[in-house]
């Protein structure tokens, strides 16, 4: 007598998986074969809790699914990310809103018929869609979607706590990302993410890239900037990707090399020294981004606006 796991097999084996691309409503009771590329869970005040999934099919097309919390347990433990699944019996509702991590239109919602299968199929493919940086810098994509973005970490800054609302502590931190064109966009990542990278950036084992998927756009004081959606992203430090090793012949002359800028407080002759440290990846002090000015030129200034710290200070003379 054939066991239940041998029936289900035999089922998904006749049945057709439907590509992602073609999902649509009416679709609720078909099947799609799809690969895990990432999964959290977040707590909506409306909403509650929920897992989220971001899945893609053989042909690289990809859909957000969701979870609620009564099928965590029974159906979205068994979603790993980074494997391959039979998944059938779903709702297919339009997905909006702001910070989607797919530009499909609809999106899976599981219900109480879902039904989450195993797959003996496996690869290594990220699916990824790195998006150019002349692109991102043209202020032409849709800030509603999320990305991916592949860069070399360039000056490092400090991570910050920062004191947000409802008495809330969020850790910062800032650099800037290059690409294999030279092409440099700031970058501001938050949470747990920032310790992690503010450790890479501190070894001495060469170059840090980045892998940012599922990274927000936005601006901060009318400049573009690259952030994480917080769990919604995910961070991968030196990615064993083609695309990563192109960094690797990459020329590292004076121009792009990390330098240390320290702030010698007991000195008034070297208030700002330069400091190399050869091999040794190192930081830039922020107060070197701001211009020295003399008290005449400050005088005849109406407004400075100290951007680091996110307020602007009103000279009266």
């Amino acid at each position: 007598m054939a066991s239940k796991k041998q029936i289900e097999t035999s089922i998904v084996s006749n049945e057709q998986a439907i590509p992602i691309n073609n999902l649509k409503p009416v679709h609720t009771a078909k099947m799609v074969h799809a690969k895990v590329l990432h999964s959290w869970k977040q707590n909506i005040q409306l909403g509650g809790e929920t897992m989220e999934f971001v899945l893609a099919d053989e042909n690289g097309h990809k859909i957000h699914a969701t979870c609620k919390k009564t099928y965590i347990d029974s159906k979205g433990s068994l979603l790993p990310v980074g494997a391959w699944r039979y998944i059938r019996n779903f709702h297919v509702r339009p997905a909006g809103g702001a910070y989607r991590t797919t530009n499909h239109a609809y999106k899976i919602v599981f219900n109480p018929n879902t039904n989450v299968t195993r797959s003996n199929f496996m690869n290594d493919e990220l699916y990824l869609n790195l998006v150019d940086f002349q692109l991102i810098l043209s202020g032409t994509l849709d800030d509603k979607l999320l990305i991916d973005v592949l860069g070399q970490v360039l000056d490092c800054g400090d991570v910050e706590t920062i004191q947000c609302s409802g008495g809330n502590q969020r850790k910062k931190l800032e650099f800037i990302l290059r690409d294999i064109n030279d092409s440099r966009i700031p970058c501001c990542i938050w949470g747990n993410l920032t310790d992690i990278l503010h450790s890479a950036c501190n070894q001495d084992d060469g170059m840090v890239t980045l892998l940012l998927r599922f990274a927000k756009l936005g601006k901060f004081r009318g400049e573009l900037q690259i952030s994480n959606s917080f769990d919604a992203s995910r961070m991968i430090i030196n990615p064993a990707i083609p695309e990563a090793e192109a960094f690797k012949d990459i020329d590292n002359g004076d121009d792009t090399t990390l330098i240390t800028f320290e702030s010698n407080e007991e000195s008034q002759e070297d208030n700002n020294k330069q400091v190399n440290h050869p091999g040794k990846r190192v930081q830039r002090d922020k107060w070197l981004i701001f211009p020295t000015k003399t008290i005449q030129e400050m005088v005849a200034s109406t407004q400075v606006s100290i951007l680091s710290f996110g307020f602007t200070v009103f000279w009266r003379w």
